[in-house]
C-alpha cells in the first residue's frame, strides 16, 4: 500500500494531499510547483456556451471527506483544451499525465483529499498540519484541526479551544456551533442527497435550486451502493491478486522442476555417451579381430609360397648335384647315354625355376575410416536446438457451441521437442489474430465469443530454439442466436418449497413462499440478447423478479437482493429495478397471468432493459455491465414461467437503441 500513499512528485508520504479532477492525489506544495500559468491569449477560442455550464466536479462517498459542489470554484475541468475562459492555470497530473485546467485560485483551490490524509496518518505515521481552511483559528503554536464553526462568530474552533473560548453557557449559549466536515461548496450545508444524474452529493438547497428534476437518492443509500460496487471490484482484484500469487508460486516451483530436468538431462547425456562408448569398444574389438584375421591369412600365404619355392629349390639342387657327379663318369659311352638327357633337364629346370615362383605377399593395405563417426559425434546435440514443426489441427475434435468454441490439435512430427503451444484467434470479423492460450495442452476451450460470428484460429509450437511455423487456419462458426434453457442443477423437486423444471428445461415453477433463483445453463458475455418469460401462473400475491445474475448469486433470496443480481421486481400494478438490495426506477404498470416479460441485455453498451408484453417497462434499468451474466429469474409460490430465448428485440426497443 505504500505506493498508494506516497506522492509521485516528492516520493514522500502525502502531506496536505489535494485531489486533482482526474482522481489522483498530489501534495498541495507539489501541486503549486507543478501548476503553469496560462497566458491570456491561450484558450481564447473556447466557446461562450460553456460560461453557464456546470463545471466538472469530483466527489467521493459521504464518509470519504472529499466533496466538491456542483459548481466548484477550484478547477475548470479536464478537457483537451481549456473549456472555460476562466482557466488561468494548468497542471499535468504526475500519475496519468492528463492536463488539468484550474481557475484563478490555481492549486490553492483544489479540494483537500481527506481520505488520503487519514490513511497516511494511520499507516504512514505522518501527521501533518491541517490546511488553513480546516485549521482552528484560535490555536497558538501548532495548528489543530477545527471541529466546529460558530455561525455568529464566523470562527473555527478545535475541541480544546471551543471549550476554552466558546462555552455553551452564558451569553454564548444561543450561538449555533456547526460541526465541520463534508459540506456543500456553494451553501456550506452538509449534503443530504446524492444526485444520480450529476454524480455528486448535494445539500437541501442544491436539491431545490438545481437538481429538482434529477434522479436523487438518500446519501446513505448511494454510499452503500458505491461501497458495494467497490467491494465487488476489490473482490475481483483480490481474486486476480490470488491468481498472480499462485502464478508466482508456480514459477518458483518451476525452479525445482528445472533442476530435476537438468539433472535428468545430465543422466541422459552420460547414458548416451556411455552407450556410444560401448558401441565404439565393441566395434574396436571387431575391427581388431578382422585385422588379426587378415594377418593370419597373409602369414599362411607366405608360408605356402615359401614351402613351394623351397621344394623347387631342393629339386633343382638335387639335379645339379646329380649332374656334377655324372660329369665325373670315366666311361665315356656310359656318360653319352645320359649326358644329353641331363643337359635338357638342366635347361628346363633353369628355365622354369623362377617363372613358377609367385611374388612375395604385400602387407595388408587397410586404413581405418573414422571420419563418418566423427561427423556423427560432432552432430550430437539437444533436440530443442531445432525449432518444432507446424502442429496439425484436429478438425474432428474442434467444435463451436453457443458463445464458446473448443479447439484441438496434434503435436508436430518428431524429432523436434515441444515445450508448449500458442493458440491465436481473430475477432470474428477477419481482424488481426491475438493470443488466447499458451501452454502444453493440445486442447483449449474459449468462452465469451460473439454469436453469429466466424472465427479463424491457428496454432504454433515452440521450444528452446524458438517458434515453429503456424498450422493451417481453421474456421469456426458460433451459434447464430443465444439459445439456452434453465440449468437443471437449479431444480430441487416439486415439493418442500423448491423449484421444479420441465423436461425440456423451458418451464420453471416454485412451490414455497421463499423466493428461489433459477439460472440459465450458459452465460452471456458479448453481443445483444433478448429473451422473454411468459407467466403461466400468477396469483397476484407472489414476488417474481426477472433479470440477470453472476454464477454465485444467492439462490434463496429475491433476485437483486445481493450485489450479484440485477433484476426487475414487478407485481400487478408497478415495478422496481433492484440491485444490491436497493430499489429504484419505479414504473407504473404490472403483470397478470399470461403476461410476457422481456429482457434485453446489450453487452456492447453494457445496459439492461425490460419490457412487458413487448412494451418498454421504464427506461434503461442498469448500465456499466461488464463480464459474463446468466439469464435469471426468482420465483415463489403461485408463479410459473416459460422461457423463450433467442428472439429479436421489439421494434420499439430497437428504435431506442438506434437513437442512442
Amino acid at each position: 500500500m505504500e505506493e498508494e500513499i506516497r506522492c509521485n512528485v516528492c516520493k514522500e508520504f502525502y502531506r496536505e494531499p489535494v485531489l486533482l479532477p482526474c482522481g489522483h492525489a498530489v501534495c498541495r506544495v507539489c501541486a503549486e510547483k507543478l501548476q503553469v500559468h496560462i497566458h491570456d491569449n491561450e484558450g481564447s477560442g473556447s466557446s461562450n456556451d460553456y460560461q453557464e455550464a456546470d463545471k466538472a466536479s469530483v466527489s467521493s462517498e459521504t464518509d470519504s471527506g472529499v466533496v466538491c459542489g456542483s459548481r466548484p470554484n477550484s478547477y475548470a475541468g479536464t478537457p483537451a483544451v481549456p473549456a472555460y475562459s476562466s482557466a488561468a492555470f494548468s497542471i499535468t497530473c504526475p500519475s496519468c499525465r492528463k492536463l488539468v485546467y484550474l481557475d484563478d485560485n490555481g492549486a490553492d483551490g483544489l479540494p483537500p483529499f481527506r481520505v488520503m490524509r487519514t490513511i497516511v496518518e494511520r499507516f504512514g505515521g505522518v501527521t501533518g498540519a491541517p490546511p488553513a481552511e480546516e485549521a482552528c483559528q484560535m490555536c497558538e503554536g501548532e495548528r489543530r484541526a477545527a471541529v466546529v464553526r460558530c455561525e455568529q462568530c464566523s470562527v473555527r474552533y478545535c475541541a480544546a479551544c471551543r471549550d476554552a473560548w466558546h462555552p455553551t453557557r452564558g451569553p454564548l449559549a444561543q450561538h449555533e456551533l456547526r460541526a465541520l466536515g463534508t459540506t456543500c461548496a456553494d451553501h456550506g450545508f452538509p449534503p443530504v442527497q446524492y444526485c444520480v444524474t450529476c454524480l455528486i452529493p448535494i445539500c437541501q438547497r442544491c436539491l431545490t435550486e438545481r437538481h429538482s428534476i434529477h434522479e436523487t437518492q438518500p446519501l446513505a443509500t448511494a454510499a452503500r451502493t458505491h461501497k458495494t460496487e467497490l467491494s465487488q471490484s476489490l473482490q475481483h482484484l483480490s481474486e486476480q491478486a490470488k491468481s498472480m500469487t499462485d502464478h508466482i508460486q508456480k514459477v518458483k516451483a518451476s525452479g525445482e522442476k528445472i533442476n530435476e530436468s537438468c539433472e535428468e538431462l545430465e543422466k541422459q547425456i552420460d547414458n548416451a555417451c556411455a552407450e556410444l562408448t560401448c558401441a565404439i569398444e565393441r566395434r574396436r574389438d571387431e575391427l581388431i579381430r578382422a585385422a588379426r584375421s587378415t594377418k593370419s591369412q597373409a602369414i599362411a600365404n607366405m608360408r605356402s609360397l615359401t614351402s613351394h619355392a623351397a621344394q623347387k629349390l631342393r629339386e633343382a639342387t638335387a639335379l645339379l648335384h646329380f649332374s656334377i657327379e655324372a660329369l665325373k663318369e670315366p666311361d665315356q659311352a656310359a656318360f653319352l647315354q645320359v649326358g644329353n638327357i641331363l643337359s635338357i633337364r638342366a635347361q628346363e629346370t633353369a628355365a622354369n625355376l623362377c617363372t613358377s615362383l609367385e611374388p612375395p605377399p604385400s602387407p595388408p593395405a587397410l586404413n581405418l575410416d573414422i571420419e563418418p563417426v566423427l561427423r556423427t559425434v560432432k552432430s550430437m546435440n539437444f533436440v530443442e536446438c531445432t525449432p518444432p514443426g507446424a502442429p496439425e489441427m484436429a478438425v474432428e475434435a474442434c467444435a463451436a457451441r453457443g458463445c464458446s468454441c473448443t479447439l484441438a490439435w496434434k503435436p508436430p512430427p518428431a524429432p523436434s521437442a515441444v515445450r508448449g503451444y500458442v493458440l491465436e484467434l481473430d475477432d470474428g470479423l477477419g481482424g488481426p489474430f491475438r493470443e488466447v492460450y499458451c501452454g502444453r495442452e493440445t486442447v483449449c476451450t474459449i468462452d465469451g465469443l460473439h454469436y453469429a460470428s466466424l472465427y479463424s484460429a491457428r496454432v504454433k509450437a515452440f521450444n528452446g530454439a524458438g517458434e515453429g511455423p503456424y498450422s493451417e487456419i481453421i474456421g469456426l462458426q458460433t451459434s447464430p442466436v443465444a439459445w439456452f434453457t434453465w440449468d437443471a442443477r437449479c431444480s430441487s423437486g416439486g415439493g418442500g418449497g423448491g423449484v421444479s423444471l420441465s423436461a425440456d428445461g423451458a418451464r420453471a415453477a416454485a412451490a414455497g413462499w421463499q423466493p428461489r433463483v433459477v439460472l440459465a445453463d450458459q452465460p452471456l458475455a458479448r453481443g445483444l440478447h433478448y429473451w422473454t418469460l411468459r407467466l403461466d401462473a400468477y396469483d397476484g400475491d407472489a414476488d417474481p423478479a426477472f433479470g440477470i445474475a453472476r454464477a454465485d448469486v444467492a439462490r434463496d433470496k429475491m433476485l437483486g437482493s445481493d450485489a450479484l443480481g440485477w433484476a426487475m421486481y414487478i407485481d400487478g400494478s408497478r415495478s422496481w429495478f433492484v440491485h444490491g438490495g436497493a430499489h429504484g426506477g419505479r414504473t407504473a404498470g404490472g403483470v397478470r397471468c399470461g403476461s410476457t416479460v422481456g429482457v434485453l441485455l446489450d453487452l456492447t453498451r453494457g445496459t439492461l432493459r425490460f419490457t412487458v408484453d413487448d412494451h418498454p417497462q421504464g427506461d434503461i434499468a442498469f448500465t456499466g455491465l461488464r463480464g459474463a451474466f446468466y439469464p435469471a429469474v426468482s420465483l415463489n409460490r403461485g408463479v410459473a414461467v416459460t422461457l423463450q430465448p433467442g428472439l429479436p428485440p421489439p421494434e420499439r426497443l430497437l428504435s431506442q437503441l438506434a437513437a442512442e
